[in-house]
């Protein structure tokens, strides 16, 4: 039998920053590099035909606190990537200081060590009701700006603003330079057409959970799936969060190792092999966020 096919998953957002993780971080990280899922119900989940491991891991941030863990993690493990920002929904508990010391953190960063890579998660957000939405906005149009000053992608969150965000970033692209925005759209949910549009500005497609989910609403995200350039998607959990299918419900929380049922279902409709999907989105992830070479086998290699 010949040897398996090592898959290096990018998990291009996952929030191992949160205290949802912080009891066991360091096994969850560990059996992430090894491709060991945790056992559900007494369970070992080992699906042969993935052979699956995390190669890498961009840790979006949602507040000021969090982007400084990110970037602790970051210079802790080798495939740790950070982001520092805002999350839509913190703008209103923000502190008047809070953007100086992200302004700082990026533009004083050391760009060779590779710590921060992207600025975010940062956005518009309707779904909740957490900060006024003229106040998501602004932030989100100064964090476009310092991605351009910075020279790094943004990591865009929408979540029932698809309209909004097209209008800001068409304004933004118009007021800076045509197609000046870089970044991924994480946990893409919109038309056809605005993908196509996001491409042509210079956004990546962020997949996750939802690609997964088997019910009907979700079709139109599996035709954009289907119909996207392959060279703009990119993988993704949004851990704890957005288990995909079929874990969702059997999962305590999600972690960055389910990203390979996530290329599963990518390459289930785009009629493609796994293996390509994920050699692919990892090429995508490491052009986007500017990574360093990734391991291309597990840490550990025995079953």
């Amino acid at each position: 039998m010949s040897e398996p096919r090592y898959l290096p998953l990018v998990d291009t957002h996952a929030h191992v920053n949160l205290d949802d993780f912080a009891p066991d971080l360091p096994d969850l990280l560990n059996r992430s590099r090894e491709g060991r899922f945790p056992p559900i119900k007494g369970r070992q989940i080992d699906d042969p035909i993935l052979r699956p491991f995390v190669a890498g891991i961009v840790c979006p941030a949602v507040d000021l606190e969090s982007s400084l863990r990110g970037i602790e993690l970051a210079k802790e493990y080798d495939f740790i990537f950070a982001a520092v920002g805002f999350h839509p929904n913190h703008t209103a508990l923000m502190q008047p200081e809070d953007w100086d010391a992200c302004e700082r953190l990026v533009l004083e960063r050391d760009a060779a060590a590779n710590n921060i890579v992207a600025l975010g998660e940062t956005g518009l957000d309707r779904y909740w009701d957490d900060a006024p939405f003229d106040l998501q906005r602004k932030y989100f149009l100064q964090t476009l700006e310092l991605g351009l000053r910075a020279e790094l992608p943004v990591i865009v969150h929408s979540r029932d603003a698809n309209d909004d965000l097209m209008a800001a970033l068409r304004e933004f692209c118009a007021d800076a330079r045509p197609n000046s925005a870089r970044g991924v759209i994480h946990s893409f949910s919109g038309t056809l057409d605005q993908a196509e549009e996001l491409v042509e500005m210079g956004f990546y497609l962020g997949f996750g959970g939802f690609v997964t989910y088997t019910s009907k609403k979700f079709a139109e995200l599996w035709d954009v799936a289907r119909r996207v350039r392959t060279d703009r998607m990119l993988l993704e959990t949004d851990s704890p969060f957005l288990t995909p299918h079929p874990l969702r419900g059997k999962l305590e929380r999600n972690e960055p190792l389910t990203t390979a049922f996530v290329a599963r279902r990518l390459a289930e409709l785009r009629d493609a092999s796994v293996a390509e999907i994920v050699a692919q989105t990892t090429e995508n992830a490491r052009r986007l966020f500017q990574l360093p070479e990734l391991r291309q086998k597990p840490d550990q290699t025995e079953r």
